[in-house]
């Protein structure tokens, strides 16, 4: 009777049964994680609320732009 569940169950018993549902789960978790991560990655995009002078700001401080720089493009804002 012993064999026979082993052989119903592809010789793992129920232990393999469990760790095969828990390994599925946990793939498709990944896999939306990763997807959902993938589409909301904006890495170096401006957010629809950031202002072109918010942007212009932010360039200034990180040392892309010059002052004088600013100022010309601030004013053509």
């Amino acid at each position: 009777m012993f064999g026979r569940c082993l052989q119903y169950f592809g010789g793992f018993g129920m232990g393999g049964m469990m760790f095969m549902g828990i390994f599925w789960i946990a793939l498709i978790v990944l896999i939306v994680y990763l997807a959902s991560k993938l589409m909301n990655d904006r890495s170096g995009k401006a957010s629809p609320e950031e202002s072109a002078l918010d942007i212009l700001k932010k360039e200034l401080a990180k040392g892309n732009i010059t002052e004088e720089e600013f100022d010309r493009k601030k004013k053509l804002l």
